[in-house]
Parts: C-alpha cells; sequence; structure tokens
C-alpha cells in the first residue's frame, strides 16, 4: 500500500496558531451582523403565537402537518440507518483495521485536556500507556492548568515519554478548546485526537484510525465509538447508555455512509493536522467545539467518516469494548450542567453555521438541521408532543373532543418516537448490551428531561455564553474512569 504523504506546506501552518479571533466568521464571538437571523426566527415565532392566540384548533391543525412532515421524514431516515447497520455487507467501510499496515507510521499527537482532576490521572495514563503505536511516531500532550496545581502535579508524578506536560496559562475563555489550541502550538504530529480524563480507550483505535486516513485521500476526520462503562448503575446511566449507543452505532454510521457531516464527539475523533490546520483548529468560545468543528471540515470540502474496530458485535456481555470507554454521569445535577451546556453549544454551533448557509450547500445544510437543528428543537417539544398524544388520547377515546387530526398526530408520533426507540434496540443488539432492554420503555420519560436544560441554555447563552460548565467525574468502573 502506498504511504500518504502528511507533509505540510507553509501556508497550511496558520500563523495564529490557530487562535480563533471574535471577528472571525466561524466563531461563536463573531461580532458579525448576524440580526437577520434571529428577526426570522423572532418573527416565526410571534407568528405562530398570535395566530394560536387567534384560533388555537386551526393552529394546532394546520402545524400538524408540517411537524408532522418533518417526524416521518426524520423516522424514515432513521429506520434506514438501522438497516444499514443491521446489513452491513462491506466490513472494510466501517472497519478499517483489516487494512495493510502503512510502511511508515504517520506520527500521531494525542491531547488530553484536564481540569480539576488530579484524581483522574494516574488511572488515566496507565490506559494510555496501552495504546498500540510505535512510540516513537507517537506523542501524548498531558494538557492541565496553571491555577489546577494539584494535576499538573500528578501529570509530572507519572511523566515518561511518549507523554510530554502542557499548562495552560490562566486566562479567558477558560474553555477545553482554548487548553486544546495552547497544546496545538507544540504538537508535532501528522494526526491529532483528544481523550478525556475519564476516557479507556481501545489498544488498537490509533492504528484503526490511521489506516482509514490513509486510505481515503477525501477523508479528514473520523470519529471512534464511544460506551460507558458505568451504565448500570442508575436510570441516568442507563438512559445516557442508550443515547450513547444509537448514535454511535447506527446514527453516525449511516450519516457517514450517505456523505454527510454529523457532530464529531468531544473525545476520540482523529483529525489530519493538515485540515485541521486550515480549519484554524477549535473555536475558542464555542462550548461544544467538537461540533462546530466537524460541519467547520465539511463546509471546506472534506469527508468526515466512523470507524469501528469489530466486524461483528459479540452476542453477550455488555459491549464490544471496540471504542473508547467512558464514564456516564450518574448523579442529576452533573447531568443538568452537562446538558445545558451541550445544548448551548449546539446553539452556538447551529447558529454560526446557519449564517454562513450559502456557502454550505443544501447537503450540509440538511446535516445541519437533521443533527444540531432536531437536537434543539426536540428538546423543547417532547414533554408537549406527549402530553398532547396522551390527553388528546383519552379525549378522543371518551368522545370529549372530535378533532379530525387527532387520529392522525398519534400514529405520527407513535412512529416517531417508534422509530428512535427500535434505533437504540438495534444498537444495543448490536454492542451486546441485551441486559438494557427493559431500560428502552422508559425513553420518553428521559427525553421528557431534556426540557429544563433546554430552557437553561437559552438563559446561559444570553448570560454566560462562552461559560464551561465542568463535568464532573468520579474515577469509578472499568480501569478506574
Amino acid at each position: 500500500m502506498k504511504t500518504k504523504n502528511f507533509t505540510l506546506s507553509g501556508k497550511q501552518n496558520k500563523a495564529r496558531a490557530g487562535q480563533m479571533r471574535a471577528d472571525d466568521i466561524w466563531s461563536a464571538a463573531s461580532g458579525q451582523a448576524h440580526w437577520r437571523l434571529r428577526a426570522i426566527i423572532a418573527l416565526c415565532i410571534i407568528g405562530l403565537i398570535i395566530f394560536a392566540l387567534r384560533d388555537s384548533a386551526a393552529a394546532a391543525h394546520w402545524l400538524s402537518w408540517p411537524l408532522s412532515f418533518i417526524i416521518l421524514a426524520m423516522a424514515t431516515l432513521r429506520l434506514c440507518a438501522c438497516y444499514f447497520a443491521l446489513t452491513r455487507t462491506r466490513p472494510d467501510l466501517f472497519n478499517p483495521a483489516l487494512l495493510a499496515d502503512p510502511a511508515v507510521w504517520p506520527s500521531y499527537t494525542v491531547l488530553v485536556p484536564m481540569r480539576d482532576e488530579a484524581h483522574m490521572v494516574e488511572p488515566l495514563m496507565s490506559s494510555l500507556r496501552a495504546l498500540d503505536y510505535p512510540i516513537g511516531r507517537l506523542e501524548i500532550l498531558m494538557i492541565s492548568e496553571a491555577n489546577d496545581p494539584a494535576t499538573t502535579a500528578q501529570v509530572l508524578k507519572y511523566l515518561e515519554p511518549p507523554f510530554k506536560s502542557v499548562v495552560v496559562p490562566t486566562s479567558l475563555p477558560a474553555t477545553k478548546p482554548k487548553a486544546l489550541n495552547v497544546a496545538m502550538e507544540q504538537a508535532k504530529g501528522e494526526i491529532v485526537t483528544i481523550y478525556d480524563a475519564e476516557d479507556r480507550p481501545h489498544s488498537g483505535q490509533l492504528k484503526c484510525a490511521a489506516r482509514a486516513l490513509i486510505r481515503d485521500d477525501t477523508l479528514e476526520a473520523v470519529q471512534a465509538p464511544l460506551w460507558l462503562y458505568n451504565a448500570p448503575r442508575n436510570f441516568l446511566t442507563k438512559q445516557f447508555t442508550l443515547e450513547y449507543a444509537s448514535l454511535f452505532q447506527v446514527w453516525n454510521p449511516a450519516l457517514a455512509r450517505l456523505g454527510l457531516p454529523f457532530p464529531l464527539g468531544g473525545t476520540s475523533n482523529h483529525i489530519k493536522r493538515e485540515a485541521l490546520d486550515m480549519a484554524g483548529w477549535w473555536d475558542p468560545h464555542n462550548v461544544t467545539e467538537d461540533a462546530d468543528l466537524s460541519f467547520r471540515l465539511s463546509a471546506m470540502g472534506w469527508s468526515i467518516g466512523a470507524i469501528s474496530l469489530a466486524t461483528k458485535a459479540g452476542n453477550t456481555g455488555e459491549g464490544t469494548r471496540e471504542g473508547t470507554g467512558e464514564e456516564a454521569v450518574s448523579h442529576y445535577p452533573n447531568w443538568l450542567s452537562q446538558r445545558v451546556r451541550w445544548q448551548k453549544g449546539f446553539l452556538q454551533s447551529w447558529q454560526v453555521h446557519m449564517r454562513q448557509i450559502r456557502g454550505l450547500g443544501w447537503r450540509r445544510v440538511l446535516a445541519l438541521q437533521i443533527t444540531l437543528g432536531t437536537t434543539i428543537v426536540v428538546a423543547f417539544l417532547h414533554p408537549f408532543a406527549i402530553f398532547a398524544m396522551t390527553l388528546i388520547f383519552f379525549l378522543k377515546t371518551f368522545a370529549l373532543i372530535g378533532l379530525i387530526f387527532a387520529p392522525h398526530f398519534i400514529a405520527v408520533m407513535l412512529f416517531g418516537y417508534g422509530s428512535a426507540i427500535y434505533s437504540a434496540y438495534v444498537a444495543l443488539r448490536l454492542s451486546g448490551q441485551r441486559s438494557l432492554y427493559p431500560s428502552l420503555f422508559l425513553m420518553p420519560l428521559y427525553w421528557m428531561m431534556m426540557f429544563i436544560p433546554a430552557c437553561l441554555s437559552v438563559v446561559e447563552i444570553i448570560r454566560a455564553p462562552y461559560h464551561w460548565n465542568k463535568t464532573r467525574h468520579e474515577g469509578e468502573g472499568e480501569g478506574g474512569g
């Protein structure tokens, strides 16, 4: 196999060192005029409210049709994704580990941002030492903050090649992407990936990603699947596992197969340095820098893929452990804080890329709506949709109302929710996590919980748009993370 040349030209190394300016068109802090988008959204909302107040029955009738179309389209796409997941006839497409090794492995940089996580350092570094990659071609940058000496001290305690310590000076914004950008000034790898403090990556993941990126010149980034090693703990961790399984086992691979971009995860995404430099690294003001970067790469004409290390999932056990193990948050305050940040970041990223809608192309605009757009909207609609569906069912059953659209509304909602639950079922089946089947019936309750963080995210994006809600990890479960 011919080895891809990853050498960068001088013009591709950005002098600004990836520190995105506030006037950059891709920055969440951009001062460029985008009042038109906000004005259109505000006018639509005001118009809907006036319409609903004047004639609520007519408003419900007419709004049910476009909403039904969107729900049916998303449900159909989700079922197609399930079909793709169940009928993977080209394992080399999903499993680059089957490809031959290159003559020379590309150099690799692993970025590991940490803040207030001294208790996670030892098990994390132990896990990263197990990565199967030529040590002479690998550097692992352990990134800590200047105002967090305890974590830095723990890193220095266990420091040995290929580990290096990077201390980020205290400055605003105090975000993960800002820390990543600081570390990138020292990074030398031709491929860059990120692991968080609680991550336990599969030992073969780097080689798997490198093979995929070498094989395809148009592929600039690949996402490895994530699974949660503390899934059985409680309701939150079980539902979090269903969410992740559906996303990484079914949804992302389907979008990649269709050639559509999807939001990268905050960890275990592997990116060619060339593309990362051209994209300007990460936006330090965006609190979901991963989702933003994926659509920025796509806007530049590059493809994003999904990789896997297993040709076939096992039929027993608690997952194939093929990607990266993570710790699901198990306490509601921590879960709420994390969801507020994610929802706020999706709002930031959606707004940023909608400002550039003319240059995105219809495929990327479509992908933006079916990923970030629907995630934002349904978080607000779940409680009302489930409540309305239940209320209409009982009122119609007992002949207390005669709404002509009631049967069609209930049928569409059931189809939409059913496809989402079936997607999670397929993901559990593929990953071998069959003990979680009973949790499928509680998914609507979990969806309704998204409403509160969605509302809080709107408040926070106005009051503190660049504040980073830190996710606290206990260091539990497999591998101590």
